[in-house]
């Protein structure tokens, strides 16, 4: 059980506080007079000018924007800055901690259930024995329309998914196979902490060797995205001499490496880029988080707003044409 008494606090926070705010959204997602969304929904409006394309990195979400949220390119401390450090999580925020330290403490067994689902690494070798499973298959196709990602000019390379929750839905079949690091998601979930939306994702994340993401923003500030590095290639020779590492993602302006065992949270509204310059791949457990200043009130309407755009095909699993 993950720290209930410390959970139980900050929710009972947020519950006292009243906030009311606006959810700026694309003109895109607007209803008619004859077809309003529900009245329990966030507020849609048109969003206002803003200005961009400046040398000053801030959040610049492609769909959403919920503002007054605090916002930083990562809420994890560097690993380099380990000994001198006095907080890793940033603004100490006990929501954000909890939910790091609870999924670190599962590192061994979520990345033996990788070996064992998506390798086949597992320690039954007979094959008559019927225990010897088919490996799972990638489940993410990129020309899914309305997909954060179904842009082929993002991608170099090869990127697998393996996905336990898939734009919010669950898949029982990685449940079966990976039933420790679906328990790890579904307790998070049950504390209020998993993004639980059309836009909530979590899955195993295989980045190939000489493989890339390209510089893109994420479709709303509402979340934070943690990464639980599994596998990380080991640095090349000439990385030393290197403009950037081997295996790393930027946001912003920010440059990290990953540490296997070491989660990573990152708000994936500034612009950020993904590389493996290395010749094997490197795997991470992604998952998605609310934002820990998103009050419940606002969850619940955000929610049902959401439900009301998927029902309305606006989002969803659509092919592109």
């Amino acid at each position: 059980m993950i720290q209930r008494s410390l959970l139980s606090t900050s929710l009972h926070r947020c519950c006292r506080q009243q906030r009311h705010q606006q959810l700026i959204v694309s003109s895109k997602f607007s209803s008619s007079a004859s077809d309003e969304p529900p009245e329990d929904s966030a507020t849609i409006i048109q969003g206002p000018s803003l200005l961009t394309m400046t040398g000053v990195h801030r959040p610049s979400p492609s769909l959403f924007q919920l503002p007054g949220l605090r916002s930083l390119p990562f809420w994890t401390a560097p690993e380099s800055s380990a000994q001198n450090r006095k907080h890793r999580v940033a603004f100490k925020d006990p929501l954000v901690t909890t939910a790091v330290e609870y999924v670190e403490s599962n590192y061994e067994s979520i990345r033996s259930e990788y070996f064992a689902s998506v390798l086949g690494q597992g320690r039954e070798t007979d094959l008559d024995s019927g225990k010897v499973l088919k490996p799972l298959e990638p489940d993410y196709d990129v020309s899914t329309k309305g997909g954060e990602h179904a842009d082929d000019a993002l991608h170099s390379g090869n990127w697998d998914w393996h996905s336990y929750v898939l734009n919010g839905r669950k898949n029982e079949k990685f449940k079966e196979r990976c039933p420790k690091t679906a328990e790890v998601i579904d307790t998070l979930e049950k504390e209020g902490l998993l993004f639980g939306t059309p836009f909530g994702f979590c899955f195993f994340s295989t980045l190939h060797g000489n493989s890339s993401i390209q510089a893109h923003s994420g479709p709303m500030n509402l979340r934070l995205r943690m990464h639980l590095p599994l596998v990380v290639p080991p640095k090349k020779d000439n990385a030393q001499s290197s403009s950037r590492p081997t295996t790393g993602i930027r946001v912003a302006d920010q440059v990290r490496e990953w540490h296997e065992g070491k989660a990573v949270i990152l708000d994936d509204s500034y612009v950020h880029e993904v590389w493996n310059d290395a010749n094997s791949p490197r795997v991470l457990l992604l998952l998605d988080l609310w934002h820990p200043d998103v009050q419940m009130e606002e969850k619940q309407k955000i929610s049902t707003m959401f439900s009301y755009a998927k029902e309305k095909g606006w989002i969803g699993q659509a092919k592109k044409q």
